[in-house]
């Protein structure tokens, strides 16, 4: 009977699925408790690495190369950082609690994040990286990397990380970089006049371009004349100049682009597309609309205000001939080949002396003949103190020590501020006030057009490349990725002029974007930052 009873109850089955519930419960109610711990986490590393690719993206928008970056970049940080909640819970945090991303460049135990400024980054993303990338000074910086610290999420499970621990740690990371773009700015590039000749090294290449932005920002630049001169050459030098790709093709559309300033595309630094082949004929005569001289395809355009002339064009122009004449091509009055005659015009940036690079000529210092310019140009009048220009206006870089005379920019900024300077009269006749009339500008009045919202026509754009290193890597054949040093506003001291079968042009260099740059040219750049890390 004993037996039979036993043998009924343990061939019943009744209530089975009661038991294997209860069973199971307590796996089913962990593995719940676990997903939810997991989802828990990767919304933390969400978040947290949301915030990190924020602050990388916004420090590295400020690494430019100037003094001041990196002072600008930790501030753009704080910024972003202390006004962003982040939740998912924290240290000793429980389910549906918040952190507070914090930084402050100068208390790291109060920060939730690490920040590093970096020169260089590994090839490879499996590489770490290394004490000896990071950047000693803000000119350096080119990469932001923003780690977070360890934040402990209260787990409601605590299994997967031991009986004895209830946390898991989360983390994040993020390295920007900082990329520079120029829209609206005359497709030329310009050898860096600093690059050694024949170069072919990487380390010649980054010691050009330290040469170039140390030279300008302790003003061994300013007031220096710079003849640069086009070349067919396969192998292009210091000295040099050539010029970039724009919307379309050919010599004509180049032109137009150089006379407007609107070639149409942004140019990045790190990846520009130059323009082959030699351009010779219109390409003069595109920049020269800048000083009202209109021939070749543009002998129509002067009633266009596209190429109206700048308010101050003078240049040592011959004013024999009529109207026709005087507005048609650069006829400059000449003393044997030298363009200018103290007897009758010079131009700006007269007089300077002037020794070769290896496509072209620099002058050995500010030393063009400031004094004999005033004297033709503003005949009896007292040629005003270096001070006084310069109180007007002043490009001139260093924040300490002066110049012995004032650069033809400033001088060219004093005239323009003073209208009697601009109708004054050379012995030859000519002034400084665009003519009018017959071949000569008769498009808008030029007053329609002010210098902060339409720019100086006067003034060029251009890329700076070490042609010699990009050459010997294969970049200046066309449709290749070139990487230009810096970009530079300049001043045209006087009309480009041909020589032969070669065009030069005259120039100064009035700011550079990167260390030692006067900020000027933030209105033409398009300053980005990309995430690589």
């Amino acid at each position: 009977m004993l037996r039979k009873a036993i043998k009924s109850f343990w061939d019943d089955s009744h209530g089975y699925v009661i038991a294997l519930t209860l069973i199971s419960m307590p796996l089913l109610l962990g593995f719940s408790l676990l997903v939810i711990d997991v989802g828990r986490t990767g919304n933390l590393h969400t978040d947290l690495q949301s915030a990190v690719d924020a602050m990388a993206l916004a420090g590295a928008r400020e690494l430019d190369g100037r003094d001041d970056a990196i002072t600008r970049a930790d501030a753009a940080i704080e910024a972003l950082a202390n006004s962003a909640a982040f939740g998912s819970g924290g240290a000793g945090m429980s389910l549906g609690s918040y952190i507070t991303v914090a930084y402050d460049a100068d208390n790291d135990a109060a920060s939730t994040v690490t920040v590093t400024y970096l020169k260089e980054i590994p090839a490879s993303d499996d590489d770490p990286i290394t004490g000896a990338m990071v950047a000693a000074t803000a000119s350096e910086a080119s990469y932001a990397r923003v780690v977070a610290k360890d934040q402990a999420m209260t787990t409601i499970f605590p299994l997967p990380v031991g009986f004895n621990r209830d946390t898991i740690n989360v983390s994040a990371e993020a390295v920007a970089v900082y990329r520079a773009s120029a829209c609206d700015v005359t497709p030329i590039y310009v050898c860096n006049p600093f690059e050694p000749p024949g170069n072919t090294s990487a380390a010649a290449n980054e010691q050009a371009a330290e040469a170039l932005h140390t030279n300008f920002a302790t003003g061994n630049l300013y007031g220096r004349q710079i003849e640069l001169h086009s070349t067919s050459s396969s192998a292009p030098g210091p000295g040099n100049f050539g010029f970039l790709a724009t919307y379309g093709n050919g010599a004509n559309v180049l032109a137009e682009a150089l006379a407007t300033g609107s070639p149409g595309v942004c140019y990045k630094q790190h990846a520009l597309e130059t323009k082959t082949g030699a351009m010779a004929g219109p390409v003069e005569a595109g920049l020269n609309t800048r000083f009202g001289f209109y021939s070749g395809s543009f002998g129509k355009a002067h009633d266009d205000g596209r190429y109206r002339p700048a308010r101050n064009v003078r240049s040592a122009q011959a004013q024999t001939g009529g109207a026709n004449k005087i507005c048609g091509e650069y006829n400059p009055v000449m003393a044997g080949s030298t363009v200018g005659d103290v007897s009758q015009a010079v131009p700006l940036g007269y007089g300077a002396s002037m020794t070769a690079l290896a496509g072209g000529k620099v002058s050995s210092g500010n030393d063009w003949q400031y004094g004999n310019y005033w004297n033709v140009a503003h005949p009896g009048m007292a040629t005003p103190l270096v001070s006084t220009i310069l109180s007007n206006h002043s490009s001139y870089p260093s924040p300490t020590g002066s110049p012995s005379q004032p650069s033809a920019y400033d001088v060219y900024r004093y005239e323009l501020n003073n209208s009697t300077l601009i109708n004054h009269a050379s012995a030859n006749g000519e002034t400084g006030a665009p003519l009018t009339g017959g071949q000569c500008y008769s498009g808008p009045d030029l007053s329609n057009y002010t210098s902060g919202d339409y720019g100086d026509r006067r003034e060029i754009f251009a890329a700076i490349v070490n042609c010699g290193y990009e050459n010997a890597v294969g970049h200046l054949n066309g449709h290749k990725e070139t990487q230009a040093v810096a970009f530079a506003r300049m001043f045209l001291t006087k009309p480009a002029i041909q020589d032969g079968s070669e065009r030069y042009l005259s120039l100064e260099m009035i700011d550079i974007t990167g260390k030692g740059g006067r900020g000027t040219l933030d209105e033409f750049l398009r300053e980005e930052a990309e995430l690589v890390r």
